[in-house]
């Protein structure tokens, strides 16, 4: 019996994934095409400010979030049903804090752009509410088997920004067009999800307790996060910082390589909570690993076929002018098996570990930044993607180990999910 039912959620897990990775990965495409787009009409300065923007735009956007879309997808998952009264909350909250985001963002753009104008951040700003808004409610529809939305969400979001973005970047449109197709596209899913979003909603027997959505309860799931986004995209930000626009960006063009190679283990993370969060406890261990498999699996292919071609690769896609990054992307792919592990177990992670995985991020995340101050003047960009390879290998054996501690243990640790 048991047997079977752990086939039956293998199944159902792979469902979800094919719904979830198939969407992810055209829309991973789809973006991929418009960075080579903007990356060959726009100038190396300009493309360079548009992969600082995005980075501080990832960065920035956790203070819209703080931990909530995390903590309403687990209680969605647990409770089996989208509530009306707490996906309305999380979003209220998100678009207070999204203003938070605007700020940070438009002053980290600001301290290592060579674009002093405020206009660009202004006009990213719809990104950032208008995510808040979709991004609570594709959570809360994957968390209830719904992954198929958030997919289609990706890939026709992500189409948009090419078609507009290519037609407008042609027709002279510079540095602001491209900033502002992420706008357009963001607040149009925002009213179509909503649409779709409002067929779905319901109301679990027992009332959610709101107080589980305030700042101080998700405050270790905000820690984490936080850490986890800022880690992600620092190393390109420190780029801008110390050596100039230019060289971030062709870094960043290699890291959008890395990102795509790590689709499939991000959609495996998106589904990480619906899959395990609802599990007794001895059948977690068993769900976990078979993520990891996947993951590794999925990330560690592509991976060694791209880094064989490395400079082929980036040349070809981007411009003869980013062939000498090839380098620094096979740097990168090498961190894409212990990158496949946290992404596919942090957003589980944080919810039964709690400050347990914080303090892992946190620590990532130091040494991430410390080996990037020393490397980057050294070796430039290479100094980067080793910092990054590093601080992945750490994190991956730290993640990997809580995991193992929290589904074997008698009792979790830090656990959110009472």
């Amino acid at each position: 019996m048991a047997a079977q039912v752990g086939r039956a959620g293998l199944h159902h897990l792979l469902s979800q994934l094919s719904a979830l990775a198939t969407g992810r990965g055209g829309a991973g495409l789809l973006s991929a095409l418009w960075l080579i787009t903007a990356a060959r009409i726009l100038s190396p300065n300009d493309f360079g400010n548009l992969a600082i923007l995005l980075a501080v735009g990832s960065m920035g956007g956790v203070l819209g979030d703080l931990g909530l879309q995390t903590a309403l997808a687990h209680v969605t998952a647990t409770g089996g049903v989208i509530d009306r009264r707490a996906l309305s909350a999380v979003i209220r909250r998100r678009l207070v804090m999204s203003t938070g985001a605007f700020l940070m963002i438009a002053t980290l753009y600001d301290l290592a752009s060579t674009d002093s104008s405020l206009l660009v951040p202004l006009v990213y700003a719809g990104s950032i509410y208008a995510t808040a808004i979709y991004s609570s409610e594709t959570a809360a529809l994957t968390a209830v088997g719904r992954a198929q939305v958030d997919g289609s969400n990706e890939f026709l979001s992500r189409l948009a920004v090419l078609v507009v973005g290519w037609w407008w970047l042609h027709h002279g449109g510079g540095l602001l067009a491209a900033v502002a197709v992420y706008s357009i596209a963001d607040v149009l899913s925002a009213v179509v999800i909503t649409l779709i979003v409002r067929r779905r909603l319901g109301s679990v027997k027992s009332p959610v307790d709101l107080r589980r959505f305030r700042v101080r309860r998700t405050a270790k799931l905000a820690f984490a996060l936080t850490a986890a986004v800022v880690y992600a995209r620092v190393d390109t930000w420190l780029l801008g910082q110390l050596q100039g626009a230019t060289l971030a960006g062709h870094y960043a063009a290699a890291d959008k390589v890395l990102d795509a190679v790590l689709l499939v283990p991000a959609a495996l993370g998106a589904l990480s909570i619906a899959q395990i969060s609802p599990l007794a406890r001895a059948d977690r261990w068993r769900r976990t690993t078979h993520l990891i498999g996947l993951a590794i699996v999925a990330a560690g292919v592509p991976a060694f076929g791209v880094a064989l071609f490395a400079p082929q690769v980036m040349g070809g896609l981007f411009g003869p002018s980013f062939r000498s990054t090839g380098p620094v992307l096979v740097v990168l792919l090498v961190s894409a098996v212990p990158g496949a592990v946290i992404s596919a177990c942090s957003p589980i992670s944080a919810v039964l570990t709690g400050w347990a995985f914080t303090l892992a991020v946190a620590v990532g995340l130091a040494f991430n930044v410390g080996l990037n101050l020393i490397l980057i003047p050294l070796f430039r960009a290479s100094g980067a993607a080793y910092a990054n390879l590093a601080s992945e290998l750490l994190l991956a054996v730290w993640v990997f180990l809580l995991m193992y501690r929290t589904t074997h243990s008698r009792t979790t640790h830090g656990r959110t999910d009472g």
